[in-house]
């Protein structure tokens, strides 16, 4: 299987890895800035999301083993890796398992653990009801958004999961995410790294970045930190929820900008 991945910048390689319902594009913004800081960007979407294949399955293992083949195919031998959400469970469990290959890991505001039932039904939500919207019965891409909004009352996460709306070849609306192996997959998606406890500790500098407004990270979650990534610092960005890049990018950027450049 080969991922859609978009590249900017030239130097050490560095992979970023998006959340759950996102893409590369994403992180094009941050990517372009650490491009410039003498890095070459890879920024994959993960299976059933965006370019990439559509698979009817999706655990951190299948996830890690599509990253393993690419790094492999594209000839690189250790890279930086930052993974934000989902992104960021998939980019610890690769470097649980092969831990020469990371040059240094920062992971957006996930923890190793399991996420909680709160996080799972919300997710559960969401995917019932972009699977409920009838795509055949629009035209306009406005129109879905629109609508998206009514339904998921919120009009930023409407126009967030309107970029995964394209068109097939008969023209009409479709979802770039494979929605229902994502619902599927909810479970997996949320649990811990239990599986690589043998793996641990993970000998990889790692950076945990938790939004000051997000719960995803919290004080309960320091020991399990402590036993996967010993050699990790955790850092607060105020004003930031979940979506750090969007909340605080300047932040969040110059975070990981020094963590990525410092010796």
């Amino acid at each position: 299987m080969h991922l859609y991945v978009k590249k900017t910048g030239e130097g050490q390689p560095l992979i970023i890895l998006h959340a759950l319902f996102g893409m590369s594009d994403n992180w094009l913004t941050i990517g372009k800035s650490l491009g410039r800081l003498g890095f070459a960007v890879h920024l994959p979407d993960i299976r059933n999301h965006g370019r990439s294949p559509h698979m009817p399955s999706h655990t951190y293992q299948d996830l890690s083993d599509d990253l393993l083949a690419y790094l492999r195919a594209e000839g690189i031998k250790k890279t930086a890796i930052i993974g934000h959400s989902m992104g960021g469970k998939m980019a610890m469990w690769f470097t649980l398992l092969y831990p020469d290959m990371v040059e240094k890991l920062a992971v957006i505001d996930i923890a190793p653990g399991a996420t909680g039932k709160k996080s799972a039904a919300e997710h559960t939500a969401i995917i019932r009801n972009l699977l409920a919207v009838d795509l055949a019965g629009h035209r306009y891409r406005q129109a879905i958004v629109k609508e998206l909004a009514r339904i998921l009352g919120d009009r930023i996460l409407a126009q967030f999961f309107g970029k995964s709306l394209v068109k097939n070849d008969e023209g009409q609306f479709t979802w770039s995410l494979n929605l229902p192996v994502l619902l599927n997959s909810l479970p997996a998606i949320a649990a811990g790294l239990d599986q690589l406890q043998n793996h641990a500790p993970s000998p990889v500098e790692t950076l945990f970045v938790r939004g000051a407004q997000s719960d995803y990270i919290q004080q309960k979650h320091q020991a399990d930190m402590n036993s996967y990534f010993p050699r990790a610092k955790v850092v607060t960005v105020e004003n930031a929820g979940h979506w750090l890049q969007m909340d605080q990018p300047e932040k969040l950027l110059e975070l990981l900008s020094t963590f990525f450049t410092e010796k």
